[in-house]
């Protein structure tokens, strides 16, 4: 059986920032599932498994294609219910708050710290595309966007909510990381794609979290590269 993830990359093909993709492949390997990626550029559709769906994650599971991280997720719950990703409502109404979370507090203060650096990393090509997609969607240009105040202040109070379960327990989902640290952590992969160097303050038990998703799974997320 055969898995392929089709899977934004930079202009170095080895560094692949998208949190979504990111999201799919700790679901992979959660899983204990095999799978190889495909490099796709952010402009050039083409390469897509599905040109006028235009987007990724999208990953061929033996044939089947399944798009977008969410819909990924599920169906891998489904077809490999071994060792689940989340094991109860509770882990999954969990789930779904971290998600909102994501969307609320941490994507709006993480990309004004990253965006500049992702963009000077990219293909000239993609540059171009990420440029007039992202200005449109922000309302204004990259570079004062980038100028947003407060962002690292923002992350560093967003990653309090963080704290408190992690201060008493190795992963969000306990003893063992589940769908929710793979939630949590894919934006910080992003942000590793651009840069190692230190953007903000992370709360001690936070900080320690990262290093151990970080080690998760063989060091798959420490050994990615960075376009740094």
């Amino acid at each position: 059986m055969t898995r392929t993830l089709y899977d934004l990359a930079l202009a170095d093909e080895d560094v692949r920032p998208s949190p979504f993709c990111w999201l799919a492949k700790f679901g992979l390997l959660h899983k204990g599932l095999s799978f190889e990626t495909i490099a796709v550029s952010f402009a050039d559709k083409s390469q897509y498994p599905d040109p006028e769906y235009a987007k990724v994650p999208v990953l061929i599971d033996d044939g089947e294609m399944v798009k977008e991280s969410a819909l990924i997720l599920d169906h891998l719950e489904h077809k490999y219910p071994a060792r689940p990703l989340a094991a109860s409502d509770a882990e999954r109404a969990a789930a779904k708050f971290y998600s909102a979370w994501l969307v609320s507090a941490v994507y709006p203060s993480l990309g004004p710290l990253i965006m500049l650096k992702l963009l000077a990393a990219a293909r000239a090509e993609d540059q171009v595309y990420i440029r007039t997609t992202r200005e449109a969607r922000f309302g204004m240009t990259l570079e004062k966007y980038a100028e947003a105040p407060g962002a690292a202040g923002r992350i560093e109070a967003a990653l309090s909510v963080l704290a408190a379960p992690l201060a008493a327990h190795d992963f969000l989902g306990g003893r063992q990381a589940n769908l929710c640290d793979y939630i949590a952590v894919s934006p910080f992969m992003w942000q590793r794609s651009a840069t190692r160097e230190p953007l903000y303050r992370a709360p001690p038990p936070v900080a320690a979290w990262m290093e151990r998703m970080l080690d998760l799974f063989d060091g798959y997320g420490r050994k990615a590269k960075s376009a740094a």
